[in-house]
């Protein structure tokens, strides 16, 4: 299993591609988010892939998206034992391996949050960051989606997530897959 992971996300990586050409056409996807517990919307008008290469600056200082990806098969919608159904139900976006159609997007802020909230840490620029749940983890009727992105780095250690990037070839963390790539996208609040 670790090494099918592997040999998907090294095709992520090396197509550069989570978000594709179809979620850029005139009319643009918007889709919901995770920020600091509450969901807000998000809209990726554009992509700019290998920009940990292509613009270094940029990278450096965008924040993460994380797309926290569930086990599923790559047919209609999926409902898991707990009642909760994934935010992309799926979302089949082009470069996207098929065992991660299924995923939520969790950013490190977004705007109408308060100072308090994570208002401060909300940028336009977003790296792209891919995380897969453990299937025992999802599959528990008492599953709770991980809705923060101040709680990944605890639900790592509890083994919320498989080890996908266990190589270390897409990044340091064994747990996520660094993409390299870079999404400009505006964010509302909920409460816009």
């Amino acid at each position: 299993m670790r090494y099918r992971f592997s040999a998907l996300l090294l095709g992520l990586v090396g197509l550069g591609l989570v978000f594709g050409t179809s979620a850029f056409a005139d009319k643009p996807e918007i889709d919901p988010t995770y920020a600091n517990g509450q969901t807000v919307s998000m809209i990726g008008p554009q992509l700019i892939v290998n920009a940990s290469q292509t613009n270094p600056n940029l990278y450096a200082h965008s924040e993460e998206l994380y797309l926290l990806s569930y086990p599923a098969g790559t047919g209609g919608p999926i409902t898991l034992l707990s009642g909760y159904q994934p935010q992309c139900n799926p979302c089949f976006h082009p470069g996207l391996p098929a065992p991660f159609v299924y995923h939520d997007h969790v950013l490190t802020g977004a705007p109408g949050l308060g100072t308090n909230g994570t208002a401060s840490e909300f940028k336009g620029p977003w790296t792209i960051i891919v995380l897969a749940y453990n299937p025992a983890y999802a599959s528990s009727p008492s599953f709770t989606p991980i809705k923060s992105a101040d709680d990944i780095d605890a639900a790592e250690g509890a083994g919320v997530f498989l080890p996908i990037n266990a190589d270390h070839a897409a990044g340091p963390n064994p747990y996520e897959v660094d993409t390299g790539n870079v999404l400009i996208c505006p964010t509302v609040s909920s409460h816009a």
